[in-house]
């Protein structure tokens, strides 16, 4: 792979990876502890709407607790999941502004100069 190809397909996956954390993580100027107590609330409102459903299948069906186990469940790895892919996408973008900031002091060799 070239070099400019190799450019290219860094910018487009800092692209998408921007997307992503702004898709999803919806980030603000708040501080983290506004974002973490919102994440929370996201979650425990998630985990309770998904119990909610599950009673309702249960008590319709008359399987209790089978469908309010198995959609707390789905709702907690669903939610960490996307905690995940939020982090990761939000680390990617970080570490291109640094690797960018640490290569903005270097300049390109000037190509005019005598060769002593």
């Amino acid at each position: 792979m070239t070099d400019s190809a190799a450019a290219a397909k860094s910018r487009r996956s800092t692209a998408i990876a921007q997307r992503v954390t702004t898709a999803l993580g919806r980030p603000n100027g708040s501080n983290s502890v506004d974002q973490g107590l919102g994440q929370g609330m996201e979650m425990a409102i998630t985990v309770a709407v998904f119990l909610g459903l599950g009673w309702l299948v249960d008590s319709a069906v008359d399987t209790r607790p089978v469908f309010m186990i198995a959609l707390v469940v789905f709702s907690v790895v669903g939610q960490f999941v996307k905690m995940w892919f939020v982090y990761d996408a939000r680390m990617r973008a970080l570490e291109t502004v640094r690797r960018r900031g640490a290569q903005a002091h270097q300049r390109e060799p000037e190509s005019g100069g005598s060769d002593q």
